[in-house]
């Protein structure tokens, strides 16, 4: 048994121990991760160091004595772990399949919804049921924006989600790097049938064309030159346009990489959301790149409004644009500066712990995890 447990961990000569007779089982968002490649470094999957975090947290919980693995791998791993009790993370997992998980010694602790109501709204059907199964519930926010949980004592259980942000790309060492362009990059995937006109994926469209098309915005990411049998009229479209333009989409390896040649950036949410404030602008924020964001409508509870150009404060996208693009060096570095001291502040905690951190502290206390 020992043989094959270790073929399961293949970065470790024999399976962790499990000093306090607990074993951590967390479920990936796709079965992709699958395997324990949720916290493989070395996995092309692991783009922009999107996994950093995941591995940073099985290293600290297994060095202090909590063996962790992708779910998946439960059943190859009870016999080893017979006894034990099986903690159990659902980390962005279907609501349907953290409720459905199940086996002996399985204790459910943790949900996590990643996503909002536009991109996987059939989470949010089951938040009720979550708070059931679940010790927690981590959200966007528990103010029920996007979500209905009718019984008070179950609300209880609602915790704010945030999204783990450090800087891994050593983005704060630029020295030597040329001139910023005096320009707005955009990094995005090509989204077109979930685009409207109140949303971050129809925002983005209106920004490409306004701005983009007139050559004071350069666009990155993928799926731009390829038909999508979900809207290939709009795909098709979009093609011709591009074409017709001259614009070019390339597709980086690091969003640093792009971020740190831009004076600005374009972050903008797949949704306007209480509390929906993901990884966009902090990625802009480590490279020195001012944000023009638009998204949560609560962000500056969390994001001083100094280190961002909001979109609401303009009546159009063309009009942001030129604001960004009018100002000054000395009020660039203004907006740099709050930055800075906004990532070294202790309200940046929050994001830069984020979930993993709540996991982390969870482990810290022998009475919690028992």
């Amino acid at each position: 048994m020992i043989k094959r447990v270790n073929k399961v961990v293949k970065d470790s000569p024999k399976p962790p121990s499990a000093e306090h007779g607990i074993v951590i089982l967390i479920d990936p968002p796709s079965y992709h991760y699958h395997e324990n490649l949720f916290f493989d470094l070395e996995t092309p999957l692991n783009r922009d160091k999107t996994l950093n975090p995941n591995s940073e947290l099985r290293d600290i919980l297994q060095s202090s004595g909590y063996p962790v693995f992708t779910a998946d791998l439960y059943d190859k791993i009870y016999d080893y772990y017979k006894g034990c009790l099986f903690h159990y993370w659902s980390f962005g997992a279907t609501s349907l399949r953290a409720l459905k998980f199940n086996g002996k010694g399985v204790k459910k602790i943790g949900a996590v919804l990643f996503e909002p109501p536009l991109v996987k709204p059939n989470d949010y059907l089951y938040i009720e049921r979550l708070a059931q199964t679940f010790e927690y519930v981590f959200l966007h926010n528990t103010t029920g924006d996007g979500f209905s949980i009718p019984d008070p004592a179950l609300a209880q259980k609602l915790k704010k989600f945030y999204w783990t942000n450090k800087d891994y790309e050593s983005a704060g060492k630029l020295g030597g790097e040329p001139k910023r362009l005096s320009k707005i990059a955009l990094i995005a995937g090509a989204h077109f049938s979930k685009a409207k006109t109140d949303n971050g994926y129809g925002k983005r469209l209106v920004a490409i064309k306004k701005v983009g098309f007139k050559g004071f915005l350069d666009l990155y990411g993928f799926g731009w030159r390829a038909i999508q049998f979900r809207a290939p009229l709009l795909s098709i479209y979009w093609y011709l346009k591009f074409y017709l333009v001259g614009l070019t989409v390339t597709q980086p390896e690091k969003k640093s990489d792009v971020y740190k040649r831009y004076d600005f950036s374009l972050c903008f949410e797949n949704m306007a959301m209480s509390g929906y404030v993901t990884e966009k602008i902090f990625d802009s924020f480590f490279a020195g790149c001012i944000p023009i964001y638009w998204g949560a409508p609560d962000i500056n509870d969390y994001v001083p409004e100094n280190c961002f150009i909001s979109l609401n404060n303009f009546a159009t996208i063309e009009a942001c644009a030129k604001y960004c693009l009018d100002l000054t060096e000395e009020e660039k570095e203004t907006y740099r500066s709050a930055i800075d001291h906004f990532l070294e502040s202790p309200e940046f905690k929050k994001f830069s712990a984020g979930i993993h951190g709540f996991v982390s502290d969870f482990y810290k206390s022998d009475s919690k995890a028992g």
